[in-house]
């Protein structure tokens, strides 16, 4: 196994292997051995990775799969939340590492996009003590670095197709450089810094969205971000909606 050029700021560590079922799964079983918070799992391939929904991740080695393990002092409803920092944080490594020539937008709930096409997706795990304070949280981020699917649901885009090629351990260090200038700003300042930064990305505001909920469909216009992350749907007849989870199609 080729060795690692990742810088980590203070309090992160790293977990590298060469090949695991998923290193969200990897992140829980080090949270469930007592792994103190800031462990990142890294995998240049994996044999069994997923998005959201239990949906099938492709993973060919050259992309970036990765888990990074925390241990907020929050409930879950509040670190739920920081799915959003990790969005914001990758957002701002990819264009980092690609100086500029890739801006990515933050796809509510937890994706990135570029030019309409899916880049990265973010899947975050969680385990509580008793029911109520957060145990650990597991946030997964895979990044389209040198190849996408080509038969993906929705369609895909990588880094090296953008004509924007660049290293795997670049890019995770500025991942969890911006992860860490963030975390600190949450925890001392709460959610409303890194909602203003998302929304400054925001893909499709102000634009047309169908959200499909468990039970009905609502089809309106994203108008912004409440301060819990559910996503404001307003109707024509101007009723708003707050969407705390489900799917939405954007007409961008």
């Amino acid at each position: 196994m080729t060795s690692r050029t990742i810088r980590l700021p203070e309090g992160f560590y790293l977990h590298d292997l060469e090949a695991v079922d998923s290193t969200n799964d990897e992140a829980k079983r080090l949270a469930d051995k007592g792994a103190r918070s800031g462990a990142l799992v890294l995998a240049r391939t994996q044999t069994s990775g997923r998005g959201r929904r239990g949906r099938a991740w492709s993973s060919p080695v050259g992309n970036l799969f990765s888990s990074l393990l925390l241990r907020p002092n929050c409930s879950l409803s509040e670190a739920a939340r920081l799915t959003f920092l990790i969005a914001v944080s990758l957002a701002e490594a990819i264009e980092t590492v690609t100086a500029g020539k890739v801006r990515p937008d933050c796809k509510w709930p937890n994706d990135l996009m570029v030019n309409g096409r899916k880049i990265s997706g973010i899947l975050l795990e969680s385990a509580s003590n008793d029911g109520a304070a957060t145990d650990y949280l597991v946030i997964g981020a895979g990044v389209n670095v040198a190849f996408f699917p080509e038969d993906a649901e929705r369609p895909a885009t990588s880094l090296a197709a953008l004509g924007a090629p660049v290293s795997v351990d670049d890019l995770v260090s500025c991942y969890i450089e911006r992860v860490a200038h963030w975390l600190p700003i949450w925890e001392q300042q709460g959610f409303a810094p890194i909602r203003e930064a998302w929304l400054s990305r925001a893909y499709g505001i102000g634009n047309p969205v169908i959200a499909r909920l468990t039970s009905r469909e609502l089809e309106g216009t994203f108008v912004g971000l409440d301060d819990d992350g559910s996503l404001i749907l307003r109707e024509d007849s101007n009723v708003e909606h707050r969407i705390g989870a489900g799917e939405v199609f954007f007409a961008t």
